[in-house]
């Protein structure tokens, strides 16, 4: 059995393990030239493309190697490949790009190619900066991730005299999260109104198919009553009080039906097709088209069969 001041030595113990602990200080990835310099701006940077405001934030110092008096510094930034500033997918799409370096105790400023930007102020001590990225939006991205690779060059002067440079390698990767979306897509209203025996009861709907992050996507429509989404017979059935009544689908993603396409028998519309718009879907751009053949409406019992057909569209 332990006695009090035995439990009481061991609590103290354990209390002095505990507060004997601490988390060892987060390591800085910083150039070079210590007195020109920046931290935590080389290696690959994530942007996400849905962000009001994508940066890249890091320090820089510019001083004297004498004193550490602050010098002033100007900025170049140039691609490490190509003459633009562009970020590129696998797909081989790309976007246009722009930078702005602003550090904090100076005014922000533009980076161009081939143009030096500045001056800046230096500082004696490793101050707060960021290279704001601005992202053309007037192209659709078409793949979920975009990359580029970049060099911001330094110069630092005395007067007018070059005191100093450095150079610093760094990635982008823009990450898209990708978004489909169906627009305008309302119901179909079938009748025999007007059609001769013989002839086919048709109908169609046009809608919107559009989204971003994905170049091409895929379609199924599967029937409620059918076998593609319930318990029918047929692939695709309209249901009436006790009966149903087999029709047939097809989906285009035009509106004049030239590239019209069956489904196979789980729904599925064979191929895939190029995305056409992006999420605003202003105008339509695909269509689905409805038949009943006259061997299933000329035997209708009843005055009125429905379905709920669903069309889901994947990107890819």
């Amino acid at each position: 059995m332990h006695n009090v001041k035995d439990l009481l030595g061991k609590l103290l113990w354990l209390g002095f393990l505990f507060l004997s602990c601490h988390m060892p200080a987060q390591a800085q990835s910083c150039s070079s030239n210590d007195n020109l310099r920046t931290c935590n701006l080389g290696g690959t940077h994530n942007l996400n493309y849905q962000s009001n405001t994508k940066e890249i934030a890091f320090t820089l110092r510019s001083r004297s190697s004498f004193g550490g008096r602050a010098y002033t510094y100007y900025a170049e930034l140039a691609p490490l490949s190509g003459n633009t500033f562009t970020l590129t997918a696998d797909n081989g799409d790309t976007l246009d790009i722009a930078f702005t370096l602003d550090p904090s105790n100076s005014d922000a400023q533009s980076l161009t190619l081939n143009n030096l930007a500045g001056p800046f102020n230096g500082s004696s001590n490793d101050t707060n900066a960021a290279l704001l990225v601005e992202i053309d939006n007037t192209k659709t991205p078409s793949s979920n991730q975009y990359t580029g690779s970049f060099q911001l060059t330094l110069e630092q002067y005395f007067l007018v005299f070059l005191t100093g440079s450095e150079t610093v390698d760094f990635d982008i990767v823009l990450e898209v999260e990708p978004n489909i979306v169906i627009r305008n897509l309302g119901d179909i209203d079938l009748s025999n109104s007007g059609i001769s025996f013989g002839q086919a009861i048709e109908g169609q709907e046009d809608f919107c198919i559009g989204g971003i992050g994905f170049d091409r996507y895929t379609v199924n429509l599967s029937s409620g009553n059918g076998s593609t989404g319930g318990s029918g017979i047929s692939p695709y059935a309209l249901k009436g009080a006790a009966e149903r009544m087999a029709y047939s689908v097809s989906f285009s993603d035009d509106l004049n039906g030239s590239n019209a396409k069956s489904p196979n028998n789980q729904g599925d519309i064979p191929g895939s097709f190029v995305r056409q718009s992006n999420e605003a879907c202003i105008s339509d751009n695909a269509r689905v088209t409805i038949s009943v053949a006259p061997s299933d409406w000329e035997q209708a019992g009843e005055p009125i069969y429905t379905d709920v057909l669903t069309v889901t569209v994947s990107s890819q």
